[in-house]
């Protein structure tokens, strides 16, 4: 049960934890947490104001260096680090607020992010790999789009954002999925940014990439990579596709599926002449 586990690990509390906190944490109900089931990877035990427990759905073993990687980043917002040992989970800070409304945003509050993340220093940080949530673009996956995407624009785009990964493009700290609910807003300010599971050092672009499609607002006003940002873009939507070629999605889910990525895709191929120096 998670609230079982979750109040096992607030008896393996850190050394660092403030007495008071430590106690509120130990006598907390944890029966009484909400249990959010957050994505196929994990599932959240929040007590309210004071901590969360993160619980893997399985065996996890980069749990210990992604917990190590939040005890290291030091950036203008929270982060949600460590407060117990890692035990198959870990208890991590709370960090307030919600996601922020889908399809709007201030540009100037997002293109700090995306030139703070780009700027930051990833010298011995914990991070993972390119790559580490959806693997590449593999030859099989492309068979799959060639009945889907026209002109090869597929393996025009897969052979781009390979050859940029590879040859270090733009090289910094990608956070891997930076949108939605894993970005917390409280009154239109940024406070924290969690889940930094496949954080790497990649193509900076990707995070504008992220934002731009949660929020909604113009490449040109967050990066000052655009064009690349909107290859990353069509590359998400192949992914996408492929999945869905993959399931047994139903003809009206088809068709909405492409009316939104397509035009990515389109738009990420006619950009990669303007992608490069």
């Amino acid at each position: 049960m998670p609230a079982t586990h979750a109040q096992k690990l607030a008896h393996q509390l850190l050394d660092t934890v403030p007495t008071s906190l430590a106690s509120q944490i130990q006598t907390y109900d944890w029966q009484q947490a909400k249990v959010v089931e957050r994505g196929k990877d994990h599932v959240l035990v929040i007590a309210e104001g004071l901590a969360v427990a993160r619980l893997p759905r399985r065996v996890e073993p980069e749990l210990a260096r992604r917990t190590r990687l939040l005890e290291q980043l030091e950036l203008p917002w929270k982060v949600p680090t460590p407060l117990s040992a890692v035990d198959h989970g870990v208890l991590q800070t709370y960090i307030p607020g919600s996601a922020h409304a889908h399809h709007s945003g201030n540009a100037a509050t997002l293109a700090a992010v995306v030139e703070t993340l780009a700027q930051y220093d990833t010298s011995n940080l914990s991070l993972g790999q390119p790559f580490a949530q959806r693997g590449r673009i593999t030859e099989q996956m492309l068979t799959r789009l060639d009945t889907a995407v026209e002109n090869d624009m597929h393996r025009a785009i897969a052979e781009h954002i390979h050859a940029w990964t590879d040859e270090g493009m733009g090289a910094g700290l990608v956070h891997g999925d930076l949108a939605g609910h894993n970005m917390h807003w409280v009154d239109g300010e940024l406070v924290g940014i969690l889940d930094w599971d496949y954080a790497a050092v990649w193509d900076t672009a990707l995070n504008a990439t992220y934002l731009n499609l949660w929020h909604g607002i113009a490449l040109e006003d967050i990066t000052d990579q655009p064009n690349r940002a909107r290859v990353w873009s069509g590359a998400l939507g192949l992914y996408a596709l492929a999945d869905a070629l993959s399931w047994n999605v139903s003809p009206a889910g088809w068709r909405r599926l492409n009316a939104k990525v397509q035009p990515r895709i389109q738009l990420a191929y006619e950009s990669l002449q303007h992608a490069e120096p």
